[in-house]
């Protein structure tokens, strides 16, 4: 495979991951908001160790496992900055 090839697959991969991802934001600003009305905090802690327990036990190869593990931590680190701003903030 060449350099070209490569970058292809990559983009056909980012084309299928955007959609998914604003899936999973507008999730995220419905955790954020019942979070609001019921006055919890962004962060659980417990919740976030196990969406990364499941997310490694979810890599087929794993030698991706640490680097899947860490852009999911990515992730969740932009969404709860994301509930912070946007909605926990927001009046």
């Amino acid at each position: 495979m060449n350099l070209e090839e490569a970058r292809k697959l990559i983009d056909q991969a980012d084309k299928e991951l955007v959609p998914l991802i604003e899936q999973r934001m507008n999730a995220v600003v419905e955790v954020g908001k019942y979070k609001k009305e019921h006055n919890l905090p962004v962060l659980d802690e417990s919740r976030e160790k196990a969406v990364l327990d499941k997310i490694g036990s979810y890599t087929e190869n794993k030698d991706f496992e640490d680097s899947v593990r860490k852009i999911f931590q990515a992730i969740m680190d932009t969404t709860k900055e994301y509930q912070q701003e946007k909605i926990i903030d927001k009046e």
